[in-house]
């Protein structure tokens, strides 16, 4: 029981990462980003500390963030209440801006 379901969880998070991916693609290819280097730095700093996040975490800010989703369909595509990625969402965030603030990124 507890295998299948660990599979069906993976097999799941599997398939939003490819879909992320593949929208995250055709929005960039419709609108190539024009970023000062600064902000390159910081997207590189901000990617790399994304690694450190659980599954989770990395697909809520992906959907949020990047593919710039609302709360509702966040919910919906990761089947968790909004409420839950709203307050899972903050303190995501404000975990992230406390390390890169140690890191003296920001």
């Amino acid at each position: 029981m507890v295998a299948s379901r660990v599979a069906c969880d993976w097999h799941r998070g599997r398939a939003h990462d490819e879909a992320l991916r593949e929208r995250l693609v055709s929005r960039w290819a419709r609108r190539p980003p024009d970023v000062s280097e600064e902000h390159r730095v910081l997207a590189i700093a901000v990617a790399g500390e994304l690694d450190s996040l659980s599954l989770l975490q990395r697909q809520m800010v992906s959907l949020r963030f990047y593919a710039d989703l609302p709360v509702s369909t966040t919910a919906e595509l990761l089947e968790i209440p909004e409420g839950t990625v709203k307050s899972r969402l903050h303190s995501t965030v404000a975990a992230l801006r406390r390390r890169l603030q140690e890191k003296e990124v920001i």
